[in-house]
């Protein structure tokens, strides 16, 4: 039941408009905003996977529960595209649910429940589930590579549409773009090129919504930070109500009907920049590795 305490701390309503289920790739789905379900899933040797998949998946799921009521049934009552979608998923999964304030709340009773952490300091944990190292799996990539996982993906795609591969060249090149960014390459088919449900499910030109959730993600906190000035102190003790509550005033409660260029710039009053989201990994991970 720990699972039910994180997400029920920071805003999704597990109890009476949503629920978590297990599937081989975490996903979110909905039925209007009183009716918002998850998934995860689970490997029996890491942790990880399940905790932040669900935290991430929460994010997807704390936005739709927010959609206003005004919005349902109608074509706006939902969030708006994917991009500003996965901008909540990314910043519940690694802005607020990676962070040292997060889990410092969350450690101790973590502890209480992996008993094989007793022993493992905070500072330890923290930089364990942060540790950057190239891999093979996007979901459970760090966030400082992660964006190379798009990028093959985005150009394998762009080959495919303009027809300058045929399908029976996308694994051998999957396989050679991973060992050339990442210096990684997949032994098998489930490791590599399907991995992800999304070319199955036709979801083609989707996965660069999440590049640009990490850059909408980094640039909504930087002003949720002016408005917050002590957001770090809140979720430190726990406090995440402040937190979902200002993201439901400044993102959610708009749906749909403000496109990701036009809210990015109501709630921040610029236009997109990368700026936010290269000075939030140059900050976090300068410090974690002292460059």
């Amino acid at each position: 039941m720990y699972k039910v305490s994180i997400l029920g701390h920071i805003g999704y309503d597990y109890e009476k408009r949503g629920r978590i289920d297990v599937s081989e790739h975490p996903f979110t789905t909905n039925f209007g905003n009183k009716d918002v379900r998850i998934t995860t899933k689970y490997d029996t040797s890491d942790f990880r996977p399940a905790i932040f998949s669900m935290i991430h998946e929460g994010g997807h799921g704390i936005y739709e529960q927010n959609i206003p009521d005004e919005l349902e049934g109608t074509s706006l009552g939902s969030g708006a595209l994917m991009g500003m979608h996965e901008s909540q998923s990314r910043f519940y999964e690694n802005i607020l649910g990676k962070s040292m304030e997060f889990w410092s709340y969350f450690y101790p009773k973590f502890q209480q429940t992996y008993k094989e952490l007793e022993g493992v300091d905070i500072i330890s944990f923290y930089k364990a589930i942060n540790y950057v190292e190239p891999s093979l799996i996007r979901i459970d990539a760090d966030e400082l590579t992660y964006s190379l996982h798009i990028i093959i993906r985005y150009e394998i795609e762009k080959l495919l549409i303009n027809s300058d591969i045929n399908l029976d060249d996308v694994p051998g090149l999957w396989n050679e773009k991973y060992k050339e960014y990442l210096g990684v390459e997949p032994k098998n088919y489930a490791d590599g090129v399907l991995q992800d449900v999304h070319w199955a499910g036709g979801d083609f030109g989707y996965f660069p919504t999440y590049a640009l959730g990490n850059l909408y993600g980094a640039q909504i906190f930087n002003k949720l930070k002016k408005d917050i000035p002590d957001w770090n102190k809140k979720i430190y003790s726990g406090n995440f109500v402040p937190i979902t509550k200002w993201l439901k005033e400044n993102v959610h409660k708009y749906g749909a009907t403000l496109k990701p260029a036009e809210l990015i710039k109501k709630v921040t009053g610029e236009e997109l920049s990368a700026k936010y989201f290269i000075d939030y990994l140059n900050d976090k991970f300068g410090k974690l590795y002292g460059v």
